[in-house]
């Protein structure tokens, strides 16, 4: 039986694919209260072993593990979990450790050790890899957490996956580091399906083909776009959405634009593009409804969640507790490819002294490499020019 427990568990996305890996989790954390009243709708876990509304920081491992069924030290093969990296992101103050959120993370560690797994197993936003640390450079926080983890005796790998190549219709990517002991290194899945499907791999699950298993939505649950959105919205494909204005940059002069958040309409024919935190879903283009926006159910099931998952909370709650969870399909494909690394008895599992970090995927170097020459090339026009106006249609 592999063990494990989880710390910022949210709605409980990853911790569902790790139990649907056949993996049992022993015990639960959250401090957002609609979590855990959906964690709490949809877990077998004792009341003891979910806690929510405490602060992290003052769980003690010896509380843990008695809340956990009364394990002991080193009956966890891993400890799982999200915590909050924003103090390393170049959206945040850059403070590190400094910071309240980092030391939510320097928590995440000291609990890790004092159970010690041999596993921990995070996930985060694809920004990780190239946010700013103390520096200011790209790629430098996500250097600094590797660096903590090493001194604290961890060896790490890191790897960005996409949901859509797990079957998962949904184009999520996702960074995820998985912290071992030197010499036990463990492998990311591999993909099971693409975007041009060749032998041995299946086609991506479309957003068209996930939402034909579902039922029809109902009126109570239909979002339909404002009348002025309505308008711009029905001169726009499938694919595409309102453009936003974007600031002058040195290799960009007209603008560096985007769509607009909350106005782009879904193509049916691919994975749905990243369900987010936000009630700004995409629109779809429904025969029966018109215009409207995925409702919280139909989001729930391109993360990949079962349609029996009970949801607390109002709407936009919910949409958060969505956005915010891993695909509990993509836990699935993470959590196997661990158990099949502990099964395999040739795998060795000693403590040993880690001296120097592992080096990067040169995927993932290459991604921090092309982040520092656009910085060098448009960092300052971007951060000083002015946001253009959209230029009225004669």
């Amino acid at each position: 039986m592999n063990n494990f427990i989880s710390m910022f568990s949210g709605a409980g996305g990853l911790d569902l694919g790790f139990e649907q890996a056949g993996w049992t989790r022993r015990f639960a954390s959250d401090l957002d209260v609609d979590a855990v009243a959906t964690l709490r709708a949809n877990t077998k876990l004792e009341d003891r072993a979910l806690v929510g509304q405490e602060d992290i920081r003052l769980l003690e491992a010896s509380d843990v593990l008695a809340r956990a069924g009364g394990l002991v030290k080193g009956d966890l093969e891993a400890i799982v979990g999200g915590p909050p990296c924003q103090s390393w992101s170049s959206a945040g103050h850059q403070m590190g450790l400094a910071d309240e959120r980092g030391q939510l993370f320097r928590h995440f560690i000291k609990l890790a050790n004092s159970l010690d797994p041999r596993f921990i197993v995070m996930e985060n936003v694809r920004g990780l890899l190239t946010a700013r640390g103390l520096d200011g450079e790209p790629g430098t926080a996500l250097a600094l957490l590797r660096e903590d983890l090493r001194q604290e005796g961890w060896q790490t790998t890191v790897s960005l996956l996409n949901a859509a190549d797990y079957g998962v219709a949904q184009r999520r990517v996702r960074l995820f580091v998985i912290a071992h002991r030197t010499g036990d290194c463990p492998a990311f899945p591999k993909a099971t399906h693409s975007k041009e499907p060749t032998a041995g791999l299946k086609a991506w699950v479309s957003l068209k083909q996930l939402l034909t298993t579902l039922t029809e939505v109902v009126e109570e649950e239909v979002i339909r776009p404002t009348p002025k959105l309505a308008a711009e919205l029905a001169k726009i494909e499938p694919g595409s959405g309102v453009k936003s204005p974007g600031k002058a940059e040195a290799t960009r002069p007209g603008g560096h634009w985007g769509y607009k958040q909350g106005a782009f309409i879904a193509d049916p024919a691919l994975p749905a593009r990243t369900v987010t935190a936000s009630t700004a879903q995409d629109w779809i283009i429904d025969p029966v409804h018109g215009i409207r926006r995925l409702c919280p159910r139909e989001c729930a099931a391109i993360q990949s969640f079962p349609a029996t998952w009970k949801w607390e909370g109002k709407r936009a709650s919910v949409y958060r507790q969505i956005g915010n969870a891993v695909p509990p399909k993509l836990a699935n494909a993470v959590a196997s490819s661990l158990a099949r690394h502990i099964a395999d008895e040739s795998a060795p599992s000693a403590h040993t002294v880690v001296n120097e970090l592992s080096p990067l995927d040169t995927r993932l170097l290459a991604a921090i490499a092309y982040t520092k020459r656009d910085d060098a090339r448009n960092g300052e026009s971007r951060r000083s020019a002015p946001v253009l106006r959209r230029r009225r249609a004669s």
